[in-house]
């Protein structure tokens, strides 16, 4: 068999090209020798040899390259702005297999998004063979770019991992290196709750809101399409596909037909993020929650970055699984504790039982699990005045009727901490020691029940 000629510029040279920065154009033509000029959202790089494109609707060039496989696609970089021209071969139509279902995951999240669903649908990945790369300028360099090597960085990142000895320090642990080793300024965890149909954000970094305490459904938008398929979800122009994907929503609400879109979802975060890496939280082959990260630069998270953070995601979910094992590792010293000093003032809590939700004069602050879980506490505390508390007990506590995964309990103590540390200036809880917090009330508390 004969090899094929190499490439005037080789692929992997222009791997920026195909990060869906910039927008591509492909040019077909009938069999009549009839042209048709398109745009691409993205090129993917699925070898040396060959390309992929989405196959979503049945139009002018699909119905070309059926009648004649061969095209011609305009790629840019990133970078330089230069241009290179693929001369392709169609070869075949994937339907299923990793690339069919790496490019479905991209799209359907992003459809979520932007309750386009039912909508846009993958239908198969169209396969070109490259037959040649060069660039459409004289002048264009046939690119390359250094590869960095990123073992110190992750050496370093499992290191402040591995001294955590609990998960409420392991997540501060694990974001702040994000931003101070691999410069990640933006970053949220977020766990899958007891049912398994939602996601709570646990802790975030960067942000000028916490957001502590917000959820999304599992299967829902970016997020939630990460968390279901257990897949790393990245995009490098969120802006762009959004713009995109309103504008189809658009023409599909003119054509009357509403009744196949959803309601959208809120993006968290950046209020102008423009790359996205969503990577889901497995250990044991459970899936703890998802890390997100966000930046405002488009194309800030690329192939390589996709596959360093799958990396220092998994490190973070086997940890994760680690510490929540009772015998994970002995205690450190309590902290000493100091006294509260009691303010003459008071302050209303009032429970709704629907949903277990809890308000602070009349302010909200949690709900669900957290919620019936902090009402008892503050009962015990009005009853008593008692003001320590151990893991134990709570698990124990047939009246919290708690779900059975149980040590889903550490996240949720710390979620309730976070939100009284954002919302409240005069009640907090102090781990003392492994399984045993304290509960400093600076406030005569006046507790209301409602329906």
């Amino acid at each position: 068999m004969i090899a094929p000629s190499p490439l005037t510029v080789p692929l992997e040279n222009i791997a920026p090209c195909f990060e869906g920065i910039l927008p591509s154009t492909i040019c077909s033509c009938s069999r009549e020798g009839t042209p048709n000029l398109t745009y691409l959202s993205i090129v993917h790089l699925l070898d040396p040899r060959h390309v992929g494109l989405s196959y979503q609707f049945f139009n002018k060039t699909r119905k070309n390259i059926l009648e004649n496989p061969m095209v011609q696609v305009v790629v840019i970089s990133p970078e330089t702005l230069y241009q290179y021209r693929l001369s392709l071969c169609y070869e075949r139509t994937e339907m299923e297999g990793p690339t069919f279902d790496r490019m479905k995951s991209n799209l359907d999240a992003v459809a979520s998004q932007t309750g386009m669903s039912h909508v846009f649908r993958l239908h198969g990945v169209d396969v070109y063979r490259v037959l040649d790369c060069r660039p459409v300028s004289s002048q264009a360099p046939a690119e390359s770019f250094p590869k960095a090597d990123p073992l110190p960085e992750l050496e370093a990142f499992s290191e402040r991992l591995a001294a955590c000895a609990d998960l409420d320090s392991l997540l501060d642990t694990a974001l702040d290196a994000l931003s101070t080793i691999f410069g990640i300024d933006h970053s949220f965890v977020m766990a899958l709750d007891e049912d398994g149909t939602r996601l709570y954000t646990l802790a975030s970094h960067g942000y000028a809101e916490s957001g502590v305490g917000s959820e999304v459904w599992v299967g829902g938008g970016i997020l939630g399409v990460a968390a279901e398929r257990r897949v790393v979800v990245r995009t490098t122009s969120l802006a762009r596909e959004m713009v995109f994907s309103r504008a189809v929503r658009s023409t599909v609400e003119h054509q009357g037909k509403e009744t196949v879109l959803e309601k959208e979802i809120a993006l968290p975060g950046l209020p102008n993020v423009q790359s996205q890496l969503v990577a889901p939280l497995v250990a044991r082959d459970r899936l703890w929650g998802v890390l997100c990260l966000q930046s405002a630069v488009t194309g800030r998270f690329l192939a390589g970055d996709e596959r360093l953070i799958q990396i220092a995601a998994r490190h973070l979910a086997a940890t994760m699984a680690m510490l929540a094992r009772p015998d994970a590792m002995a205690p450190k010293a309590a902290p000493p504790r100091r006294t509260a000093e009691r303010s003459p003032m008071s302050a209303v809590v009032k429970h709704y039982g629907s949903d277990d939700s809890i308000f602070i004069d009349d302010t909200y602050l949690i709900k669900g699990v957290a919620g019936r879980i902090f009402w008892k506490l503050v009962q015990s505390h009005a009853r008593t005045g008692r003001v320590d508390f151990t893991n134990k007990e709570i698990r124990l506590d047939s009246d919290l009727k708690l779900p059975d995964i149980k040590d889903n309990l550490e996240a949720r103590l710390i979620l309730l901490r976070r939100r009284l540390e954002a919302r409240c200036d005069f009640l907090r809880l102090i781990s003392v020691g492994r399984g045993q917090f304290h509960m400093e009330v600076q406030r005569q508390l006046n507790l209301e029940q409602h329906l």
